[in-house]
């Protein structure tokens, strides 16, 4: 392994440990930042949408297999939110903070749209359902998600030392 691939194994790892400790304890009400979608948002778009497809549906499918809910779902919602992602790969657009900040909330819609479809195709539920959940729910936690994303922004481009 290299060891580029090496340092992304250890934020997934770390996320996931966060995500099942640390986070339910900062949760504001019922909104909770999603780590896992973040640091697939960030390693798609230094990576690409090869490697976003793949790590993706590998990390949909580790979370439909300890999700009571209908298998598959998140491994579709993550291949193409990983695949997506990486189309706005930063060796071929060069994004400024506020680019980044859009793609993520749009992201993080695209994820539950996605993942709400599947469960209302499989429940025969209402369309309408979807939109509603996208801004009571999804907005909030993509928002909250942001403000934590804000942090390893600002520590690689204003407080990490330069290499010599």
């Amino acid at each position: 392994m290299t060891n580029n691939t090496m340092k992304w194994v250890i934020w997934f790892l770390v996320c996931i440990v966060l995500q099942s400790t640390l986070v339910p304890h900062i949760s504001i009400l019922t909104i909770k930042p999603d780590l896992l979608l973040l640091i697939l948002f960030m390693m798609s778009t230094k990576a690409g949408p090869m490697t976003g497809l793949y790590v993706g549906f590998f990390l949909g499918l580790g979370q439909d297999l300890f999700s009571p809910e209908i298998l598959g779902q998140n491994a579709l919602a993550k291949t193409i939110v990983g695949f997506f992602a990486g189309l706005f790969n930063e060796r071929v657009i060069r994004m400024d903070p506020v680019t980044q900040s859009v793609l993520l909330v749009i992201v993080f819609l695209l994820n539950d749209a996605l993942i709400m479809s599947v469960q209302m195709v499989k429940t025969g539920g209402e369309p309408i359902v979807i939109l509603g959940e996208l801004l009571v729910v999804t907005l909030p936690r993509a928002v909250y998600s942001l403000l934590l994303a804000t942090l390893p922004f600002i520590w690689t481009n204003f407080f990490k030392p330069a290499i010599r």
